[in-house]
């Protein structure tokens, strides 16, 4: 750096250490140094304020080494949390994480059909936020996971993927001024999922991808060049409500109730439960017919996400497609042969409740971008 004011030079140079600190782990100030360029006595300076600050802390010794230059220096995890929510139809899930990444409290709730739900979710948050001995004011960031449209500021569900949608929880505004945090933001749960895809799953060191989710209905998330792709209206991406040459919008042909009829069609008659349950039930001792139809309007979705966004790799993931297993990846791979746009299509591995992950991993980002961006501004006297 050569020029700008010395404030805004040493918040860049702050932030630099931090994200390197994120990114690598622990290093000591040689490390920092060569890595940042920074010399020697501006290094040391940016560590003592970072420290002073609470966002660094003395990391041990490295290994083989002796003397104060193998110092190493850490991420303070605790100098912020967030918290991820994933909230479905009947119940909430709630993690806390610290900056760090590292999941510090979590908590599990049924939502009563008779209770506002706007009330039992600033509760599950209180209750998961009080056991990492916080208050849910002092989360750094919120983010919720909604079956449905989310607006592009994330502060309204325009459309609910199911219902019935959890009553009340549309709008954030009673939710904020319940916990006294404006810092809470909803988003798309499949586009939650895809955010886990790309930090622990199928699209690790992908910047542009597309994840195709089936499970009680069709959803899709897209990242473009490392950001979610949202659209102009929060829809970006949303294959199912694409129309078929029947007139029928895609989603509605890998429904409960077109799943349903697939198995009248094809010989195994499954009613009741989820397009899931149905499947699952349908398929458990073969049934190559249905699984040629569901591969056949599969690959119609990801035909329309590689003709419009040609994203290159294409994960596949949710329970129904679980529920085909290797066959039905296979026969929807075949599919794609003749799409003009190359693609590389793999099934999902994200584990766990990938939705409440993907919630958690895009609340740290955002509660980085501002910590990191403010460095030590307003965090010493």
């Amino acid at each position: 750096m050569t020029s700008g004011s010395p404030r805004v030079l040493r918040t860049l140079n702050e932030r630099a250490a931090l994200e390197l600190l994120l990114g690598e782990g622990p290093l000591t100030r040689g490390e920092l140094e060569s890595r940042t360029g920074l010399s020697k006595a501006a290094a040391a300076e940016v560590l003592r304020r970072l420290e002073g600050a609470g966002l660094v802390r003395k990391g041990g010794r490295k290994p083989g080494s002796a003397g104060p230059a193998a110092q190493m220096w850490a991420l303070e995890g605790s100098a912020a949390h967030v918290a991820g929510v994933d909230v479905t139809s009947c119940g909430l899930d709630v993690a806390v994480a610290d900056l760090e990444g590292h999941l510090v409290a979590e908590h599990t709730t049924a939502i009563p059909a008779e209770a506002d739900p706007v009330a039992t979710l600033a509760r599950a948050l209180r209750q998961t936020a009080a056991g990492a001995g916080l208050a849910a004011a002092d989360l750094e960031q919120i983010v919720i996971g909604m079956p449905g449209i989310v607006d592009g500021g994330g502060d309204r569900l325009d459309v609910a993927a199911r219902e019935p949608a959890p009553r009340g929880v549309h709008d954030l505004g009673p939710l904020r001024d319940l916990l006294g945090n404006p810092r809470v933001r909803m988003e798309n749960d499949v586009n939650l999922v895809a955010l886990e895809e790309q930090a622990a799953g199928a699209a690790q060191g992908r910047d542009t991808f597309a994840l195709l989710w089936l499970g009680q209905g069709l959803g899709s998330g897209v990242v473009l060049n490392g950001r979610l792709w949202r659209g102009a209206s929060g829809r970006g991406g949303e294959v199912g409500s694409i129309l078929t040459p029947g007139g029928r919008p895609l989603g509605t042909l890998l429904n409960a109730a077109a799943v349903s009829e697939l198995t009248r069609v094809h010989g195994t008659r499954v009613e009741g439960g989820s397009a899931v349950e149905i499947a699952a039930r349908a398929l458990a001792g073969g049934n190559a017919a249905l699984l040629g139809e569901l591969a056949a309007r599969l690959a119609a979705a990801v035909t329309g996400l590689v003709g419009v966004l040609d994203p290159g790799l294409v994960v596949l993931g949710g329970p129904l497609l679980r529920a085909g297993g290797i066959e039905l990846h296979r026969l929807v791979a075949d599919r794609l042969t003749r799409c003009e746009a190359p693609v590389e299509l793999v099934p999902s591995a994200v584990t766990g409740n990938a939705v409440r992950a993907g919630a958690v991993e895009f609340a740290l980002s955002l509660a980085r971008d501002r910590v990191f961006h403010a460095g030590t501004a307003g965090r010493l006297p």
